[in-house]
Order: C-alpha cells, then structure tokens, then sequence
C-alpha cells in the first residue's frame, strides 16, 4: 500500500534569549512538498467531523478554557469522554446508500450495529476499548405470537462461529434500540467478532446459541472481510483495518502495546496536555527543573526515543516508559519503524477507503479524520518546536515572562489538539483527538439488512 504523504518537521534549532545554549541536530530542516497528509482520493468537501447526510449539528453551550492545571485536565478529560458521542452525530436512516455490493442495496437497510467504548482501559491489555455493542433498527415488523427478537454478535468463523447474545430486542412502533454493555472484563468485541444476526425465536426461553434452522434468521449485518486486491504487500481486508486502529496493532504488538492505534493517540495527546499543564504550574512554583523534565517528556511523546536526541540537550534521561516511548506522535522518516502515531493511523484510513466492501459513509468520514489529522499534526509540530525552545533555557531564562508567554502558546496548543479547537460559528469543538477517536470508533459500523426469509411480515 502507497504511504500517505507526511509533513516532515523542521529540524532547526531553538530561538532562545541571549546566553542560551546553541543546538544542531544534524537533520535536515525544511519539508518536501506538500504538507500534512495525503488527501484521500478526490472525496468532496465534507462536513465537520462525523456529520452525514441531513444530520443536524449538535452545539455545544460551553466555551473551552485554558488547562493549567492536573486536576482540570482529568475534569475535561471525564467531561468529553462522557459527551463526545454527542459530538459524532451519524447517520442512522434506512436510506443510507452503500457504496459497494454486500452491503445490501438502499432500500433494504433496515439499522446500524455501533461498537462503542466504556473506557474501563488497561494499558496493558486491549480492554475497555470497543467493548459494548449498539443496536438501532427501523421498519422491523413484529414477531410471531409467541416468538421474540435476539440480537447475536458473532466471530467471524461462519462454520464454527462463536455468538455472543446481546440481548432481546423490544419494539416500539417498528423500531427497537438495545445497548449491549459488554461482560466484567471488558473484552474488545471488535476484536472477536465481526458479524450480527437477528433471530425470531421462542419468547418464553432465551436462547443460548442462535438457532441451527436459518428459516428464523431474520435480520444480518457483516464487516467485510476480502482482500484488497490493490494491497500488494499485505492484502488486508476492511476488518484488518479497521482491527488496526481498534483492537489490535501488530507492529504495535511486537513493542508489547496491546489495542489498537487510536487508544494510543488517545492515550499519548492527552499525556502531553497534562505535563504541559504540570509544566505551567511548575513555573508558578518556580519549579524550572520540573519544568525541564515536562518538556523533556513531551518531546519523547512527539519523538519517539530513537529522535529525541536531536531534540533535547545531550545526556537528558529517557523520563516515560521506554515501550510506549518507543513511538512517537511525528513521523521523520518515510520509512520510519515504528512509523508515527499520525502517519500510522492516515495509512490505515486510505486501506478503507479502497477496501472492498466499504459504503460511502466510511469514505465520507474517513477523509474527515484524515482532514482532523492534517490540523492535529499541525499542532504537534508547532507543539514540538516551542518544547524544543524551553527545554534548552536555562533556568533564570524560564523564569522570564518571555518563558511564560512561549509555555502558555505550548498549553493552548496541546489543548486544541487534544480536546479540539472551539468553533465560534457553529459552538462545537471539532478537530481534536478526542474527536478523531470516537469519529474512528464509528468507522466501525454494521449496515444491518434483512434476510430473503423476512423481508416481509408475512415471511413469518
């Protein structure tokens, strides 16, 4: 697969004030052409991040402040992560137009299957991440007297496939919503399961397997699974990706970090926006030693630890866990192993879009997140090289309001990247990490269509 195109970032060194140290990486500085990452195809202009179709815009009625401080961070943090679904509007009409054959033809879409998140997470496991299952169906007629609605998620093995019961569906004139909340340990269903079934069966015994007589089948949905013909090297599927970024990363793997890319975007943007708070109330306390070891812990995150070298003064500790060290926010190289977190994740966004089996609708907002990404990586960099700048002052220099002005652009920046930039017109946040990381979740979407057995009420 053709790697996207990356901005690489400039490698000059710091402006300091006068007495400062002087720093030379020895990298070129400068990018090749272009910037940002590589547009996806020639997609229209799409809306802001997540909106399809007629979906309204949702506002927000709060402004974003300024995060100095841990105890703010964490509050944000729990207050997007329990709104940001609000921020995704998506389409949810049975007239949704697949893109491709499989996906059942306009009119027959009947619903969507979501995977969401509790956010129970582990560092070290893939847990609490795609770990509860939204149903949402339409124009489903009732079941026979004496029969009920189960919903199945299943493996994606179609001779022994394993199921998991999500529960009984419940009609309200013709539609029915079901949350599944996923078992005690959180298990990544995205990462076992890949398929739905509705089944018609008897109502007064829950069923533990879905029924062995596929004339109950009623209702099926299924992320493809075909290889994609344009992948030379690896020929994944749409599943693979869409696993990548979810649920499992094997070059992640290989560094002992389980899940997928987007929690560790997640995970690693909103670090950042911490310790660049941390720093900001260092130097309140006047704290400029702390300060360094924030800045210093910043640039590993945007670096990775093989380039953090270039960036900090020579014989600076590695200060975060060397395995999640290992990969960095930034790419400097087209054939950087591991790649970046953004330039990682802009790759697998293209593997689906021209993944066999995708609808429009994953197109339409896979070039939204690669739009979101362009704007988060902007940021980064800007991030990087004002990090650079304060890690190389001295301590009387960090004391000065220079210092300060520079380390507050540092904390609006790691801000807007990481819970969004406030749009005055339209009273949302869009753009950020936290937005790119539910938009991602809804990448992995169900298209649920009827069997040829029920596409009528009197099929039963």
């Amino acid at each position: 697969m053709k790697p996207f195109r990356f901005e690489q970032p400039a490698r000059s060194g710091p402006v300091t004030g006068s007495g400062s140290n002087s720093h030379t990486s020895g990298s070129p500085s400068g990018s090749p052409s272009g910037s940002g990452l590589q547009p996806l195809g020639t997609l229209p202009t799409t809306r802001p991040l997540g909106q399809f179709g007629g979906s309204a815009s949702r506002r927000r009625s709060w402004l974003p402040t300024i995060v100095v401080g841990l105890a703010l961070v964490a509050s944000l943090v729990v207050l997007l992560v329990s709104g940001a679904l609000n921020l995704l509007p998506f389409a949810r009409s049975s007239t949704t137009s697949p893109q491709s054959t499989g996906a059942g033809a306009a009119s027959a879409v009947v619903g969507h299957v979501f995977f969401l998140s509790s956010g129970q997470v582990n560092v070290s496991t893939s847990q609490g991440i795609a770990d509860q299952v939204q149903v949402d169906l339409s124009k489903v007629p009732p079941p026979a007297p004496g029969k009920a609605y189960y919903a199945w998620l299943r493996s994606d093995d179609s001779v022994e496939s394993q199921s998991i019961l999500l529960g009984k569906l419940t009609l309200s004139n013709g539609t029915a919503h079901l949350l599944y909340k996923g078992d005690q340990q959180h298990t990544n269903l995205l990462a076992i399961a890949s398929r739905f079934l509705v089944t018609e069966e008897d109502a007064a015994f829950t069923p533990t397997v879905p029924s062995l007589d596929r004339s109950t089948w009623r209702y099926q949905a299924a992320i493809p699974d075909i290889p994609d013909p344009q992948d030379s090297e690896h020929h994944y599927s749409l599943l693979d990706h869409l696993r990548h970024l979810l649920a499992l990363d094997p070059t992640l793997q290989k560094l002992g970090l389980p899940g997928g890319l987007d929690i560790w975007l997640f995970r690693n943007g909103q670090k950042i926006l911490e310790w660049a708070g941390a720093a900001r109330d260092d130097w309140n306390h006047g704290s400029t030693d702390l300060m360094h070891r924030q800045f210093i812990r910043i640039l590993d995150y945007l670096d990775g630890i093989e380039f953090l070298g270039n960036d900090v003064p020579a014989g600076s500790p590695v200060l975060v866990d060397p395995h999640i060290g290992r990969v960095g926010l930034l790419q400097f190289d087209a054939n950087q192993q591991p790649p970046g977190y953004l330039h990682h994740i802009g790759i697998h966004l293209e593997g689906v879009v021209q993944s066999p089996g995708s609808t429009r609708e994953q197109a339409e907002l896979a070039q939204q997140i690669n739009e979101a990404l362009n704007k988060v990586q902007a940021l980064y960099q800007q991030i990087r090289q004002e990090a650079i700048q304060l890690v190389h002052m001295s301590g009387n220099q960090l004391r000065q309001p220079a210092a300060l002005a520079l380390l507050d652009t540092l904390v609006k920046q790691a801000q807007d990247a990481f819970v969004g930039q406030f749009d005055p017109q339209t009273g949302e946040l869009q753009d950020g990490v936290t937005q790119i990381h539910y938009a991602i979740e809804r990448l992995a979407t169900l298209n649920v269509t009827p069997l040829n057995n029920s596409s009528s009420p009197a099929s039963h």
